[in-house]
């Protein structure tokens, strides 16, 4: 085989791979749509294959089924999330910063997906074993930012990342899909606010002094 020969194979290959993985690419971009329009249970892989122009046999040359493609763009934008989270914390120059700079965060990210919020976490998302694993996910990236705000100083050194992230997971979670369900039930700064004000100060009044 000669040199040039080596180079037609190995364009030929390169040029296979940036054909599979634009097909991926349409695939999940059409999953995206249908499962914000439909939700979860109503789309097939066929309406995804169909959304994407492609044959519904290419879809199985990529994905399983429905529910994996579903999975991919929920740790997609999870993956996103940590990103943000962690430049936030890196850019915050104090606690309060930093406590804002989470919060503010969280609801963006909410917002910016509301429709897999709703599928994950809704009422009716028939999707339990997904959130989960999404819950665990987040609560071990929560660990992650608490230990580094911890090594920082700016977390109580007497309290455990681990626990602290589950129950910080729970609440802001709870929070923003009661929120993103119906946006007319609080301002969003009444949601960041006080997301903020039990971090930092708890929930019961200050005892007066003397």
């Amino acid at each position: 085989m000669s040199v040039t020969d080596v180079d037609v194979s190995r364009h030929t290959a390169s040029a296979r791979e940036r054909s599979r993985e634009a097909t991926r690419q349409r695939l999940l971009t059409s999953a995206r749509g249908l499962f914000a329009g439909k939700g979860l249970h109503q789309v097939t892989s066929h309406d995804i294959a169909r959304g994407a122009g492609v044959a519904s046999g290419t879809f199985y040359l990529h994905f399983k089924d429905k529910e994996e493609v579903f999975r991919e763009i929920v740790y997609d934008a999870v993956e996103r999330l940590r990103e943000r989270l962690q430049a936030a914390l890196a850019a915050a120059p104090d606690t309060r910063s930093s406590v804002r700079a989470h919060a503010e965060a969280l609801v963006a990210f909410a917002e910016e997906h509301s429709d897999l919020v709703r599928i994950v976490f809704g009422r009716d998302h028939g999707a339990a074993r997904l959130e989960s694993d999404v819950l665990d996910y987040l609560a071990d990236v929560g660990a992650d930012l608490l230990r580094a705000r911890q090594a920082a100083g700016s977390f109580r050194s007497s309290l455990d990342p681990r626990v602290a992230a589950q129950a910080m997971t729970g609440m802001f979670t709870r929070v923003v899909v009661w929120w993103i369900e119906d946006p007319s039930r609080a301002p969003r700064e009444s949601i960041v606010e006080t997301l903020i004000q039990i971090q930092l100060s708890g929930t019961y009044p200050e005892e007066p002094k003397g």
